[in-house]
């Protein structure tokens, strides 16, 4: 069951060229799945009885496009999947560099039928292929978010972190995600944590005064005022209650989003958490039989994906990811995040450094062994144990 630094051809796998007519229906399933991008994480017994015995919207896609299914790239069993969520916020009237503020790898495992989710923190510091180091979500946006070549970038450092293959990946920019879920009718969210968030930002008021003179914003820095105290019309005030939510596309964004929330929730960590729920939420309802059969619903998910996926899964991958997204029982999904503050049974192998001299001055998480080499022991146990 050893990994060893998988790759195609010497490369990692890029997005293939195809006519417009097979690039306008392909791939209903990243689509469809986990952020608009992934795969199914359970099985789908009520889905296989109303279908039985009539073509699936992947069988028709499928066949749209005149491409005959292949086997899905594997590795001891397991297809991994890497889901990037792109972040591309502006400041005053400035865009700002594209970030990949969401990484996760979804394994799934072939004869276990079991899928596990894995987060990985922005701030982990790594190294380039060219040989320089940043931090992880700095790869895509340090390419200039060229379509194939930042996510390579990342696609090479998670192999490295982890100790896995990557066998497809998937780029989605945030403002597809939260109108993916807008399309699906919202989602149910399970909130494991009330918490409030006081500086939720507000895109497009990074510079706004909100009617202050630089004499008050001055007065008011002097005596220590919160951000959000001198600057009231640059935050949003967020709160979430523990408790099945339902959202739209704006709320679980922002759910998914928030950086300073209370009681616990203010960490990337407990962020990223979240994130996992939303991922399983969309997931529930990409796949429930309302959305399957809705094809007007199914043509506009084809459409945002066509517009906004960066991804190297291709056609003829579509009908073995949806054949095994449906083996795969939501019981047996397991999560793991990647931190600091965990034990280290728990996922917390690393640590941040209080001397950053060698990392530009930047807040940074590395391995606490100096290598990876506890994180591929752990992943291993974690995937196949």
């Amino acid at each position: 069951m050893n990994y060893v630094n998988v790759k195609v051809g010497g490369k990692a796998p890029t997005r293939a060229t195809r006519p417009s007519t097979v690039r306008r229906y392909r791939f209903v399933l990243i689509s469809l799945l986990v952020g608009v991008g992934l795969l199914a994480l359970s099985n789908l017994p009520t889905i296989q009885t109303a279908l039985g015995s009539i073509l699936t919207p992947i069988d028709i896609v499928s066949t749209v496009g005149g491409v005959k299914g292949e086997k899905l790239k594997e590795t001891d069993g397991r297809t991994n999947v890497l889901v990037l969520g792109s972040d591309q916020r502006t400041s005053g009237y400035q865009v700002g560099s594209m970030l990949t503020d969401t990484i996760i790898l979804i394994s799934l495992g072939k004869s276990t039928k079991d899928a596990v989710i894995i987060s990985l923190p922005r701030d982990l510091w790594v190294q380039s292929q060219n040989g320089g180091r940043m931090k992880i979500n700095e790869l895509y946006g340090s390419y200039g978010g060229k379509e194939g070549t930042g996510s390579e970038e990342i696609l090479q450092a998670v192999q490295a972190v982890l100790g896995v293959p990557v066998h497809y990946y998937a780029v989605i920019n945030f403002a597809l995600f939260e109108e993916l879920i807008t399309t699906l009718g919202g989602i149910d969210v399970p909130v494991e944590t009330s918490f409030e968030d006081f500086e939720y930002p507000i895109e497009g008021k990074e510079m706004d005064t909100c009617g202050r003179s630089d004499k008050e914003i001055t007065e008011m820095e002097a005596k220590d005022y919160s951000y959000p105290a001198i600057f009231p019309c640059r935050y949003e005030h967020l709160t979430f209650v523990k408790g099945l939510t339902k959202m739209d596309g704006e709320l679980a964004l922002k759910y998914s989003r928030s950086r300073h929330g209370n009681n616990g929730e203010g960490t990337d960590f407990a962020r990223a958490k979240r994130q996992q729920n939303v991922i399983l939420a969309v997931k529930q309802k990409a796949l429930s039989t309302q959305t399957l059969l809705d094809f007007t619903k199914i043509k506009s998910l084809f459409e945002l994906y066509a517009k906004n996926v960066d991804t190297n899964v291709d056609l003829s991958s579509l009908r073995f990811f949806y054949t095994l997204g449906e083996s795969v029982g939501f019981n047996t999904t397991r999560t793991l995040v990647l931190d600091d503050s965990s034990e280290s049974e728990q996922g917390g192998l690393l640590y941040a450094p209080t001397d950053t001299t060698l990392y530009r001055g930047k807040y940074v998480l590395i391995p606490k062994t100096g290598d990876y080499s506890q994180i591929h022991a752990y992943i291993q146990k974690y995937l196949f144990d």
